[in-house]
């Protein structure tokens, strides 16, 4: 899949979906000419999601040889479906509200609030749930074929380790409660990792990044 999304440097993909077979080594050269054919033309910096990791040691051998960087190493985590607790106060809306674009920017700490907006919430308009509780914690649901993606899961810095994070995320998925929930949260942080865990998720996979060097 290939996709450009001007005016954001994607530092994780806004999906989380398993590929349906390892490449062929064959495949890789022409694949990664198309990918910077495509980067090219619209004037964006080329990364590769390599994903699930166990699946693609001959691309990142390859991407080794050429000299590209490693980063955003990220877990890939599912929930079971089940009732979960609805949280008194939440707000749920079908698009990023300027109230929730507030929050948002207000628990992550973003400097391309703007720039999502205009993007990526904005093709998420009726498809997603947007929910907050004050403006102290945030999240984003979307549904789908039996699953649901949270993602932008914040909180805000002086409220966290006081229940928000678990709050939200459980409130949310109350919303959807026959649905398999899953996310994706970044390796190194550990203790939103082990919060998950404490709500029953678990890891399925992992997948990094890999970016071309200028």
């Amino acid at each position: 899949m290939l996709r450009a999304t001007p005016g954001l440097d994607r530092g994780r993909s806004n999906h989380a979906l398993t590929p349906v077979r390892t490449l062929d080594p064959s495949e890789l050269a022409p694949a990664l000419a198309r990918a910077d054919a495509f980067a090219d033309r619209h004037g964006i910096r080329l990364g590769i999601q390599v994903s699930p990791e166990h699946l693609h040691g001959p691309l990142e051998r390859l991407l080794d040889e050429r000299g590209w960087d490693a980063r955003w190493p990220t877990v890939v985590m599912t929930g079971a479906p089940g009732v979960r607790t609805a949280e008194d106060g939440l707000v749920v809306e079908e698009h990023a509200s300027p109230t929730w674009l507030a929050a948002w920017a207000r628990c992550e700490g973003r400097p391309d609030v703007q720039a999502h907006a205009d993007t990526v919430f904005a093709l998420l308009r009726g498809r997603a749930r947007f929910a907050r509780l004050d403006d102290d914690a945030v999240a984003i649901g979307v549904p789908g074929d039996g699953l649901l993606g949270l993602y932008c899961i914040a909180v805000a810095p002086e409220r966290r380790r006081t229940g928000l994070g678990r709050a939200v995320v459980t409130a949310l998925c109350a919303h959807d409660p026959d649905a398999t929930p899953y996310l994706q949260v970044e390796a190194r942080n550990t203790p939103a990792i082990a919060l998950y865990r404490q709500l029953g998720f678990e890891e399925v996979y992992r997948y990094r990044h890999r970016v071309r060097r200028p």
